[in-house]
């Protein structure tokens, strides 16, 4: 039969070795990059230069951004008309230096005359005078039915009543007191803050109809509301300046914790912008966070740290990425 036939073994065996063959083949020619000599890998015949994954030894390197280590807002306190603009965005100003000037709205002037006359105080006012005088009446009334009293005329009932009404309304009166003097206390306050935002004149018989916005800081204006021009309308307590301190700025960056152990305050540092290819900036670490920053079993521990950069000419602006280089002596 065919299955016996002896040249067909033979061509059968042929095949498997051939079969064996190919697979050894195609395992070599498909063998794994990472296993082949580097020379050879690269087209050029030269191997490639494996890239460091951590900084030269005694070299402590982080990423951080540039930011002023001092920022205030200045804030419109009521609603207002823009007349006058008097900064603008990169001005330097100095402490109670005025930025704008508006005026007031007429829902704002009646809001602000209500805030100089506040009718709480004027209703516990008219309450004191009303209880001092009832008080005074039952005054009258106990040392009558005392009088009485003495001569046999007046129950005890009757006395007991008219000493429990005028103890009640002495009690009154101290809390409405108690209650006047905390309120004529918080409007004294607002007064304070009211000749803040809008001079010293302002007075309960006086309400001024316009104001300025002041710089409360010496700086460089950082930011101008986009609409904040004159004839604008803004609304209460809308943000319009920024003013924040430009020399020196400090770098925030987070530093993981076996980095932190080798950083301390006042240690030397080099600023190496990105934006400013080649240069070198000189700094120093100010601050050095104790606490991580998310603290969590399941991820890395991080600290903030801040480094302080001198910026005499006012190459370098908030925002700006940096690297951050420390290098340790040995």
């Amino acid at each position: 039969m065919w299955m016996n036939n002896p040249g067909n073994n033979t061509n059968k065996r042929l095949l498997c070795l051939l079969g064996a063959f190919a697979l050894i083949w195609l395992a070599l020619a498909g063998q794994p990059a990472w296993s082949r000599d580097p020379a050879k890998a690269n087209e050029k015949g030269k191997a490639e230069a494996p890239i460091p994954a951590t900084p030269p030894a005694g070299e402590v390197a982080f990423i951080g951004k540039f930011t002023c280590p001092l920022k205030r807002y200045v804030v419109m306190p009521f609603q207002g008309i823009i007349t006058t603009l008097e900064a603008q965005a990169g001005q330097q100003v100095k402490t109670d230096e005025v930025l704008a000037q508006y005026r007031l709205t007429p829902e704002a002037a009646l809001q602000l005359q209500r805030r100089l006359s506040p009718p709480q105080v004027k209703d516990l006012e008219v309450k004191l005078t009303e209880v001092e005088r009832s008080l005074s009446l039952a005054g009258a009334k106990r040392r009558e039915v005392e009088q009485l009293a003495a001569k046999g005329m007046a129950s005890k009932q009757a006395q007991a009543q008219v000493e429990k009404d005028y103890k009640l309304l002495g009690q009154q009166k101290q809390a409405i007191q108690k209650q006047l003097s905390r309120e004529k206390k918080i409007a004294a306050e607002d007064l304070q803050v009211l000749r803040t935002h809008m001079g010293n004149a302002v007075g309960e018989d006086h309400a001024p109809q316009a104001a300025t916005l002041k710089s409360p800081i010496n700086g460089f204006v950082l930011f101008v509301h986009p609409e904040l021009r004159p004839g604008a309308q803004l609304e209460a307590n809308t943000p319009v300046f920024q003013v924040g301190v430009m020399d020196p700025l400090v770098v925030k960056a987070q530093v993981h914790e076996m980095e932190s152990l080798r950083v301390k305050v006042g240690d030397q540092a080099e600023i190496l912008p990105e934006s400013l290819p080649g240069k070198k900036f000189a700094a120093r670490v100010s601050r050095l966070s104790w606490l991580p920053m998310k603290p969590g079993l399941d991820l890395p521990t991080y600290y903030e740290a801040e480094f302080e950069v001198p910026n005499p000419d006012l190459t370098l602006k908030e925002g700006m990425k940096v690297r951050i280089v420390m290098r340790q002596s040995k």
